[in-house]
């Protein structure tokens, strides 16, 4: 069994983790700000608020995360999976998302105002 990435508070911060694994990776309270996470998988991953402001996230993999609190605002989450995603009280304002996964981030309490979605 492979070890969990433990990156929770740290700076990341316009880096290229483009296609990485970080199942189960502890990244509460990191800095993601533009970050390239597009095709990552981070299934299981504690995102809790996080920062993710502008990151790229097109095409990931959130199943079963939690992105509780985690900023979100102008992050690209096109054809991201959210199955199960813990969205309660994350902030998705001008981020690019499907309707399907607007939905899904309504239903958990996610603030989207101004949301672009992007059928």
């Amino acid at each position: 069994m492979s070890k969990k990435p433990h990156l929770a508070r740290k700076n990341l911060s316009h880096v290229n983790l483009a296609a990485d694994d970080l199942t189960g990776a502890d990244l509460h309270e990191a800095s993601l700000t533009h970050a390239t996470l597009k095709e990552a998988k981070l299934d299981d991953a504690d995102l809790t608020d996080a920062d993710l402001t502008h990151a790229n996230l097109a095409g990931a993999s959130l199943r079963r995360a939690t992105a509780a609190h985690a900023n979100l605002e102008g992050a690209d989450l096109r054809d991201a999976d959210l199955s199960g995603t813990n969205l309660r009280g994350a902030r998705l304002v001008g981020a690019k998302l499907r309707d399907a996964d607007r939905s899904i981030a309504a239903q958990a309490g996610a603030q989207i105002e101004d949301v672009e979605a992007d059928q």
